[in-house]
């Protein structure tokens, strides 16, 4: 039985009739095919990829944090794989090409490294682009700006492109003073206001001169004429006044600007006189108004309108006094002839037909009786078929010297010593007896071919002397006698040399180049011929040292690390004479007995005896011989005065001189041979008179000083044993 189909209902209100349908089941269509839902676990496994991917980097990056000064800048990553969150970022390691930029900044763009670090930071700081700075001046004058000392521009306007930041700023313009102020440069192209004001840097003056009319130079650059009146730019100016006929004038002053200089009337003084100074024979000291000038010839400055007092002074010369006068600007020409000073050599020699020369120009028969400037020279002796002979002798105004020479043939001379012993005569020639030489001493010696001077590295000569004797010290009659001079003789043996002269600065400058002596009282004690001085007595050891090696001699002193240990008393090198070969060749005279002073036995001291505390050295000294006038306030070149009768110079007065020996205060009186001192001490002694001093106690030769300090009255001369 077929079952009846429902009918369909039509909803409620809906108006519509619903007709009743057969029944149909719905079409069953045909069957998917298989691989049209394989898509499906493709796409899980891309998703499960991706999630691993994404799991990957995430657990592979490191966060990191961008931090950019300003705060507002726009910063970026380049590249896809860079997440960002804010300020922050997941990066892997590596580099990674950051940009950020901002108004007003440069734009940073650069790679940045990140490490394996898992949090970290980075800062990026964006340089601020340059500023600009808009200056106006007071007074509105055209000025150099700089910046950190490096220019930028011109004032008063826009000074461009200045970098960010604090910087100095210089303003400079002629005649004012630089104005230098520290700004705060805000960059980022703002321009920025700086008002200056610039302060003048002169001072007004005034100056004029009597005579007017003079030319006025500041700084070496011509102004104009007297009377002048303008600015000067503060500092140091040197302001000079010329007008011929008269002196220039010359000041240096310091300018503040702001403050007036008012200079006044500048009286000129009239321009010195020229004096062209000559001299028969040349190289004659010159002293003008008993200041030491040079030696012939030289031109001299003379001050007009006054009388100057010249004075001449040349070896084996009487001096000589000139009175010059010159008026403002003149020049003249002076000649002065110098009048030779004699003295009498009486040659007596052997064989009869024997020929002598005098510094080389032939005088006749050696036999004979010469008259001889009182000046060192050269005696040559010679005969056919004899050796021949020649020393160097100096006449001494007043005392005939006798000579007695026996030439030696050429067979005995070949066989003599190189140097002379002991018993053979003394004086100043080895080969010849001086009969006025050593009273004691045989009247006849034979002639050898021994050295008579010798010349040191330095050019120093030293003269040959054989010894002979003499008593130290001063008797208890003398009543200038001191405690400490002791008589006590003394025999020298041992031949030695003796320097002629002081050792000068110049020739302990060739030891000690910066050796430099300050004057004394503005006198000068530095000129390369006057003696050296300021030295102690440890510097003229090493002195000797230093001289001995360049001579190629055995050292006489024993010295390390600066000091005096002890001596080499069979050693030939320099040294410093003994106190008993000193006194001895300054005290004791060829002839006759030895003498108290340098001129003889009564004080005060002759005319020219010697370089002492004279009239000349008021300004220096406080004592001073009353009457007597040398020439010289301090001390003179070496050798300006005539030599004593062994022919050694300044062996009184000068400068005191250092000696060898250890100072005692009570020296024994036991007769000694060749002493060399005690053999140990604190101090040495100092000999002779200086131009420092003037009483009678000083000048005696048997005063004695204790020293080790140098003093700016005390050299030395050179010593050596001969063998």
């Amino acid at each position: 039985m077929t079952k009846p189909q429902s009918m369909p209902v039509a909803p409620p209100g809906s108006g519509r009739l619903i007709r009743p349908q057969a029944f149909r089941p719905p079409p069953r269509g045909p069957a998917l095919p298989r691989f049209e839902i394989a898509w499906v676990p493709l796409l899980v496994s891309l998703m499960l990829a991706l999630w691993a991917l994404a799991a990957w980097f995430v657990f592979t990056a490191r966060a990191v944090t961008l931090q950019s000064e300003p705060a507002t800048a726009e910063v970026t990553v380049s590249g896809w794989l860079a997440p960002r969150f804010g300020n922050h970022w997941l990066l892997r390691a590596g580099d990674h090409r950051v940009r950020a930029s901002a108004p007003g900044y440069k734009t940073f763009d650069a790679l940045i490294n990140i490490d394996d670090t898992p949090i970290q930071t980075r800062d990026i700081v964006l340089e601020r682009l340059p500023g600009h700075l808009r200056v106006s001046l007071t007074p509105p004058i055209e000025a150099e700006v700089l910046v950190d000392n490096t220019p930028f521009g011109k004032a008063p306007g826009v000074v461009r492109d200045i970098p960010a930041g604090a910087r100095q700023i210089d303003i400079r313009a002629p005649r004012y003073r630089p104005h230098v102020t520290q700004l705060e440069i805000e960059g980022k192209g703002i321009e920025q206001p700086l008002d200056a004001v610039l302060e003048p840097a002169w001072a007004d003056y005034e100056i004029d001169s009597q005579p007017a009319g003079a030319e006025l130079s500041i700084d070496g650059q011509r102004v104009g004429n007297t009377p002048q009146r303008g600015e000067l730019i503060e500092g140091r100016r040197v302001i000079k006044l010329t007008r011929a006929g008269y002196k220039p004038w010359q000041q240096t002053l310091k300018v503040v600007a702001g403050t007036p200089l008012k200079l006044g009337t500048v009286v000129l003084s009239e321009a010195d006189g020229e004096l062209r100074l000559g001299s028969t024979p040349t190289g004659a000291s010159v002293t003008l108004d008993d200041s030491f000038v040079g030696r012939t010839p030289l031109t001299l400055a003379i001050t007009p309108g006054k009388a100057h007092r010249l004075h001449l002074l040349a070896e084996g010369y009487l001096p000589a006094e000139r009175s010059v006068t010159l008026a403002a600007a003149a020049s003249e020409n002076l000649a002065v002839t110098l009048e030779a000073e004699l003295a009498n050599l009486q040659f007596i020699t052997t064989p009869a037909e024997a020929e002598l020369l005098i510094d080389g120009e032939p005088r006749g028969n050696a036999s004979q009786t010469l008259a001889l400037p009182t000046r060192e020279h050269e005696v040559t002796v010679r005969a056919r078929g004899y050796a021949t002979y020649s020393t160097r002798v100096t006449p001494r105004k007043g005392v005939e010297k006798r000579f007695r020479i026996r030439l030696k043939t050429i067979a005995e001379a070949a066989a003599e010593q190189p140097v002379p012993t002991p018993s053979m005569a003394t004086g100043d020639n080895a080969g010849a007896d001086i009969a006025d030489q050593q009273s004691a001493q045989p009247d006849s010696a034979e002639h050898g071919p021994a050295t008579p001077s010798v010349t040191t590295f330095a050019g120093q000569q030293l003269k040959l002397f054989s010894g002979g004797r003499v008593m130290l010290g001063s008797s208890r009659a003398d009543a200038a006698r001191r405690a400490d001079e002791t008589e006590r003789a003394v025999l020298l043996k041992r031949a030695f040399y003796l320097g002629a002269k002081e050792v000068s600065n110049g020739e302990f400058r060739r030891f000690l180049a910066n050796h430099h002596v300050p004057g004394h009282n503005d006198a000068n004690l530095d000129d390369d011929s006057q003696p050296v001085v300021d030295v102690d007595w440890q510097l003229v050891a090493l002195y000797c040292n230093w001289l001995s090696r360049r001579d190629g001699l055995p050292l006489f002193y024993q010295i390390k690390y600066g000091e005096v240990l002890g001596v080499n008393p069979a050693a030939t090198g320099y040294r410093l004479p003994t106190e008993a070969e000193w006194e001895w060749a300054a005290r004791v005279p060829p002839s006759g007995a030895a003498t108290v002073y340098a001129w003889g036995d009564r004080y005060p001291p002759t005319a020219l005896a010697g370089n002492y505390a004279d009239d000349a050295a008021q300004a220096v000294v406080k004592t001073v011989l009353r009457g007597v006038r040398d020439g010289f306030a301090v001390s003179a070149p070496v050798g300006s005065f005539a030599p004593n009768a062994r022919g050694l110079y300044d062996v009184g007065g000068n400068v005191a001189e250092w000696v060898h020996d250890y100072y005692d205060a009570m020296p024994g009186a036991t007769p000694a041979v060749d002493p060399l001192g005690p053999p140990s001490g604190t101090q040495h002694v100092i000999k002779d008179a200086s131009w420092a001093q003037a009483s009678a106690t000083e000048l005696r030769y048997a005063a004695r000083r204790a020293g080790d300090a140098g003093r700016n009255d005390v050299g030395f001369r050179l010593a050596r044993y001969a063998q």
